[in-house]
């Protein structure tokens, strides 16, 4: 959100928090290679909502604090993602080349139409993205708003566990960006195009489209990593997923999908990738964000290809430091 873009330091730790659990990534940046230094998943005592703002931010901070500790992570610049249902997001266009006054006051005008409470209680950021308009001598802008009192919850959350916030990001922008990473060897992905990200839980998955760095479609599927193991039950996971594909495509959102990745709990599982892409004919692969950077020796490359998809989001984080 605005007013946190600090840009000194080259070390970040991207962190993740879930209904289940926390992941972190500890990401350095050398001689223009990224290098994971440290991670860690830690399971929270009580599991909840994607959403932990209801929670004593005290109480998550010391399981966040477990997990540091445990990692052994070094870098006091933190990024951390709000959940996208607490997230408001709006795209419009404005004429290219305004000033950045006449920037921020478009911005403030749109936030008035959208946003289902006051100004003064919102925090705002906002993102030209020139490569997105449609219309000549346009660009197009992204808002973002969340509440104040969500954004505190953040920062005391961090600054429990001894640590500074560099960004607070959106989960799906943080999605987006560790995909780009996520497609490395053997045979890498074409990920310059449209992007399926299956996001694996117990008993749901999260489908998110990605393009250009952005996810511009996401639901919620009924089915888990497990059915797609399941040969009783891998047909009906494919039916659901074919189905989530095609409300996308009646979206009317440009180009289908050209790749899936593989992410969240089980995704690692032996031929699970394999099992999606005969059941889709759609080229898929196992997400690790980590296959082309360096790695820190002293961590298991065993563990790490188990972990790595469960990694993702908080790996986006941790990049986005160093934007």
């Amino acid at each position: 959100m605005s007013g946190l873009f600090n840009k000194s330091g080259q070390r970040y730790v991207g962190i993740d928090i879930g209904s289940h659990g926390i992941k972190i990534v500890e990401l350095s940046r050398a001689h223009g290679r990224f290098r994971l230094q440290a991670y860690a998943v830690q399971p929270l005592a009580i599991p909840g909502a994607d959403d932990q703002t209801g929670a004593d931010p005290k109480s998550v901070a010391q399981a966040l604090l477990g997990a540091l500790g445990r990692a052994g992570v070094e870098a006091r610049d933190a990024v951390v993602a709000v959940p996208d249902a607490l997230v408001i997001g709006k795209t419009f266009e404005v004429q290219a080349g305004l000033s950045r006054e006449d920037l921020e006051l478009h911005v403030w005008l749109e936030a008035e139409q959208y946003l289902p409470y006051a100004l003064e209680d919102a925090a705002l950021d906002f993102e030209v993205q020139e490569h997105v308009s449609s219309s000549p001598g346009q660009v197009s802008v992204l808002l973002v708003a969340c509440r104040q009192e969500t954004l505190a919850w953040y920062q005391a959350l961090l600054s429990g566990a001894g640590l500074k916030a560099r960004v607070v990001d959106v989960q799906a922008h943080a999605l987006a960006r560790g995909a780009v990473w996520a497609p490395g060897p053997p045979q890498p992905l074409d990920v310059t195009g449209t992007v399926a990200v299956l996001d694996f839980a117990a008993a749901t998955t999260g489908l998110s489209i990605v393009r250009q760095g952005l996810v511009i479609h996401c639901a919620e599927l009924p089915f888990g990593s497990a059915d797609f193991c399941n040969e009783a039950l891998s047909t009906t996971g494919a039916e659901h997923l074919q189905r989530g594909f095609a409300q996308f495509a009646e979206s009317g959102s440009g180009p289908g999908v050209v790749a899936i990745l593989l992410a969240g709990a089980g995704a690692s599982r032996p031929g699970l990738d394999q099992r999606v892409e005969a059941q889709t004919g759609i080229p898929t692969r196992v997400a690790n964000p980590f296959a082309l950077m360096d790695l820190n020796p002293a961590l298991a490359p065993e563990a790490l290809f188990c972990d790595a998809p469960l990694l993702l989001t908080a790996c986006g984080l941790a990049l986005r430091g160093f934007d």
